[in-house]
């Protein structure tokens, strides 16, 4: 049966068609047909005929000897039959390997012309080839070769061999084309090599594929065992201990050439170690931190590599703690919150932490964690909360809890004054000129040392600190004119933007007219609703210890030098109250004679009201 002609072809179908002529012989028209014709496929068992014809002209007197040979493939691939008298070739029971491409050439005397090819098809399979492996027993490292063979078919074949896996069949490799019918295939045998094998035979029609051969199972032989990885001590290893590992194999293989190189591995870094013998390596250390991790054991020879792994775990006692508060100075206010971080440099997980308050052998709060540090919060603390802190650090090392203990951390709970109350020493409300009033200001509340300042009329008079919680006693001279209104207390602490001040307490002096007194008041509060401050400068505070709760408000200031800012200034209370002295330092005989030089000897205080300046004559202060 003829099928289509390949393009490759036609050039030589074109050179089968020509005349040519040597010596006098000429062949034409080359023709190659198969019987039956015209079929697609023959059933396998048929006959086939190949005939092979020609248009010769032979001269006379040439001899007349002409050969026809026919061949299987298209370039004369396998040779058929050398017969030259015969121009059929027939194909007896053919099969399915008797599928594919043939073609004869006529030949007479030097001169040759090929026929265009036809293509046969066959039903059926092709027969199973046989599959044979040598050798059987192969040692990981070494090769075998795989042999397949098709006995009795004249084909081109394509081998394909396969190995097996959990029972599945995989490709493993192929050789085409090949014009014998035996293929060889080399493996080399790893560790994880398949055991079982099989191959086909494919023709050249890609439907003609035999079945699978038998399968074939080799045997593989380790070279050497698994290896033996030790690590000493074997239970815990503690920081500083005498850290040993060994790696140690056993020769398995008769092969007197097998020779494993050993090595020990952490990651993928190796270690140095020593050989204690042809199959064992050691590595003997002090142990450290940096021990830590996870460690191999390595046999290798020409492909064969076993591995054992071990993880190595070094125990580290804890360092001494470090106890840190925030904040950081250990300073808080009242209601708020303090945390407390122990931190240990170094020391195998988990660590237990403990804090504590005091001397006391209960802790606060304890617990056990996979980290280098922890903290304890207090919220909202009060004054019970003040006092020295200190945390413990304890893990298991060296076959017993080791325990360090941190240094102590004070914490000091600031408690903002209470508002403060303001008494007079007696029950009067009227005060002669030249009287002492005595005033006590108390806050009940608020971490010491406290500052007392009196104000009068909404202006800084003096003020006390006391480094205990006793009332501050304020001792003020009572002058005619300058003297009458309201006094108020105002008590702070160190406690930023804490202070508190007191209800104000009224009084009078005699000697001013109910009509003075109320100007006197009014002016003052008219002109205590300026902005005061900055109105003086050069102020400086008369030095004091500091311990006494007292005050003589008399004298406490001096240097006082008036900036003249204008008197319609807006009212701002809490900022002239900044311990200022807000009072002019006037000579009332300078206001008639400006040649009247000022006393040197002493300060005198005065306030001045505008209703008597408008009146005369300022009467003299006592000095």
């Amino acid at each position: 049966m003829l099928k289509a002609t390949f393009p490759l072809l036609t050039l030589l179908l074109c050179q089968a068609g020509k005349t040519e002529s040597q010596q006098g012989v000429t062949i034409n028209n080359v023709h190659i047909k198969s019987d039956p014709e015209y079929s697609e496929n023959v059933e396998e068992g048929s006959t086939i005929i190949l005939t092979c014809s020609a248009d010769i002209t032979i001269p006379p007197g040439l001899p007349s000897q002409i050969s026809y040979l026919f061949y299987k493939g298209e370039n004369e691939d396998i040779l058929l039959e050398n017969d030259t008298s015969h121009t059929r070739y027939t194909i007896e029971s053919a099969r399915a390997s008797h599928s594919g491409y043939y073609h004869c050439v006529v030949a007479a005397g030097s001169k040759r012309e090929k026929s265009q090819p036809t293509f046969v098809t066959i039903k059926g399979k092709l027969q199973s080839p046989v599959l044979t492996i040598h050798p059987m027993e192969v040692t990981i490292g070494n090769s075998t070769e795989l042999r397949c063979e098709t006995s009795g078919e004249n084909s081109p074949f394509t081998f394909i061999f396969y190995k097996y896996k959990n029972e599945q069949q995989i490709r493993l490799g192929e050789i085409k084309d090949t014009k014998i019918t035996i293929a060889t295939y080399p493996l080399k045998v790893a560790e994880n090599t398949e055991k079982v094998y099989s191959c086909k035979v494919q023709g050249t029609n890609m439907d003609s594929t035999s079945n699978s051969s038998k399968k074939v199972q080799i045997t593989v032989q380790d070279p050497f065992s698994d290896p033996e990885f030790t690590i000493e001590p074997s239970n815990e290893i503690f920081e500083g201990d005498k850290l040993t590992m060994t790696c140690i194999v056993q020769l398995i293989s008769s092969n007197p050439g097998v020779q494993p190189q050993l090595t020990i591995v952490k990651g993928v870094t190796p270690i140095n170690t020593n050989a204690i013998s042809d199959f064992a390596v050691e590595v003997s250390k002090t142990a450290t931190a940096n021990d830590t991790g996870e460690y191999k054991c390595n046999a290798k020879w020409n492909d064969a590599l076993k591995s054992m792994k071990r993880q190595v775990i070094v125990t580290v006692p804890v360092s001494k703690p470090t106890l840190k508060s925030t904040p950081t100075d250990g300073n808080v206010v009242k209601y708020g919150n303090v945390s407390l971080t122990c931190a240990v440099s170094k020391g195998s997980c988990p660590i237990t932490y403990k804090f504590y308050k005091e001397i006391s052998g209960v802790p606060l709060h304890q617990r056990t964690l996979n980290s280098t540090e922890a903290v304890h919060y207090i919220i909202s603390v009060n004054n019970e909360h003040s006092g020295m802190y200190s945390c413990e650090a304890s893990n298991s090392a060296n076959q017993r809890t080791q325990t360090k203990k941190s240094q102590n951390v004070t914490i000091t709970v600031k408690v903002p004054v209470s508002n403060p109350t303001i008494k007079l020493n007696s029950l009067k409300v009227i005060y002669e000129p030249g009287e002492r009033i005595t005033l006590h200001c108390h806050s009940t509340n608020g971490t010491t040392p406290i500052t007392y300042s009196l104000f009068l009329n909404k202006r800084f008079i003096c003020s006390v600190t006391g480094f205990n919680t006793e009332p501050a006693t304020f001792n003020v001279l009572i002058n005619e004119t300058k003297d009458g209104g309201e006094f108020k207390c105002k008590a702070e602490n160190e406690i930023p933007n804490s202070y508190k001040y007191s209800e104000g307490i009224s009084f009078t002096v005699k000697g001013l007219n109910r009509a003075d007194s109320d100007t006197l008041i009014q002016e003052e509060e008219a002109d205590s609703d300026r902005d005061h401050e900055g109105d003086y400068t050069n102020i400086m505070t008369s030095k004091g210890n500091g311990a006494d709760s007292e005050s003589d408000c008399e004298g406490d200031y001096t240097n006082v030098t008036s900036k003249g800012k204008a008197a319609n200034a807006d009212v701002n209370f809490s900022s002239d109250e900044n311990n200022e002295v807000l009072y002019m330092q006037l000579d009332p005989s300078a206001l008639q004679n400006d040649n009247v030089p000022q006393p040197q000897e002493r300060t005198i205080y005065a306030l001045i009201t505008l209703n008597e300046l408008r009146r005369g004559a300022p009467e003299k202060s006592e000095s």
